[in-house]
């Protein structure tokens, strides 16, 4: 699904919800698929699918609303209204609790003609408030309009059939309002419309064993060998960029000590890696490889090409007192 590069808009069905009103717009007809409204939600599902917030996620059963409901619009395009008055009226069921005055989804049949597969988006449109004059004189006058598809939106999913094979079943993003929304209440989207878990990428699994695994080296400088910290962080970035990444057998080949071993691992762990063995993103690793960060205090930091950042810098051996001495050399200096 994130691979996905052609989009041919099949359908698009657009709901109202209103919480001031007594009952949601669900609408009974599809869009009329003018050439502009077709190039608009391209544009948004594209923004969605390669934004780098985009997260995946596994329904939690077949059967729930949203799973069944896209299993059916994919097997019987025919049916889309009918489905998507099923999905308006879930989706306005819990944005019952949210308490937003007004939003829309959009709820968009969409193939990739590229290998022929059918996919649903579901689009969370949060209007936005702009102001127009509407004649020479006249005062500003507050109107909404839809959200600019360059942006990528709150909250959206892209979904595809339950598969008990696939790893995830949807790409989505679930971006809190402001920092003072209700936990339960960001909840709504993930685990309340969707029905949904989390399910890590391999981007976000990567980047979390090499942030990790630097932080750990950090606060345990006092416990962990200058040699060992070396052949860690060596590791995790040689294996990053292959196959798989087995953080158990980095550690055991890395760390003498069985219980810094244990301490690194569980570590990881703690910090949401699901499993020690994945598939990691080589193309994301080979990109941080081409850069290294020297983090000293304060937040200062030096950073450079990997080719060539050795001829630049130079460390020194840590002092009894447990500095580590920076000497820097070149020609071009200057200061930003």
């Amino acid at each position: 699904m994130q691979s996905i590069e052609a989009i041919e808009i099949d359908r698009i069905v657009i709901h109202g919800v209103n919480n001031m009103a007594d009952e949601p717009e669900i609408a009974d007809r599809e869009e009329i698929l003018s050439e502009g409204l077709k190039i608009f939600f391209e544009e948004h599902i594209r923004t969605c699918i390669k934004s780098s917030s985009t997260l995946t996620a596994k329904f939690k059963h077949s059967d729930s609303t949203v799973a069944s409901c896209t299993a059916a619009l994919i097997e019987r395009p025919e049916d889309f209204v009918e489905q998507s008055k099923v999905i308006g009226l879930w989706f306005a069921h819990n944005m019952g609790k949210s308490g937003q005055l007004q939003t829309f989804l959009a709820v968009v049949a969409f193939s990739d003609p590229d290998t022929d597969e059918r996919y649903l988006a579901l689009l969370k449109l949060d209007p936005v408030r702009a102001f127009v004059r509407s004649g020479e004189g006249k005062s500003f006058e507050a109107i909404q309009i839809m959200p600019e598809p360059g942006k990528a939106l709150g909250r959206f999913a892209i979904v595809r059939a339950f598969d008990d094979e696939n790893r995830y079943d949807a790409l989505y993003r679930n971006y809190s309002l402001s920092k003072d929304e209700d936990p339960e209440l960001a909840g709504m989207w993930l685990e309340g419309f969707l029905e949904a878990d989390d399910v890590p990428t391999p981007r976000h699994m990567t980047q979390l064993v090499v942030k990790e695994t630097e932080r750990w080296i950090s606060q345990n400088e006092d416990m962990v060998q200058e040699e060992a910290a070396g052949a860690l962080r060596g590791a995790v970035r040689t294996m990053a960029q292959s196959e798989e990444m087995d953080v158990e057998a980095i550690a055991t080949a890395t760390i003498p000590e069985p219980e810094q071993r244990e301490n690194y691992i569980k570590r990881l762990l703690d910090k949401g890696l699901p499993d020690t063995t994945f598939e990691p993103d080589r193309v994301w690793a080979e990109r941080s490889a081409r850069k290294i960060t020297y983090m000293c205090d304060d937040g200062v930091q030096i950073s450079g090409p990997s080719d060539v950042i050795d001829e630049v810098v130079q460390i020194l051996p840590r002092t009894t007192d447990h500095k580590t001495r920076v000497v820097v050399e070149t020609r071009k200096f200057l200061q930003k």
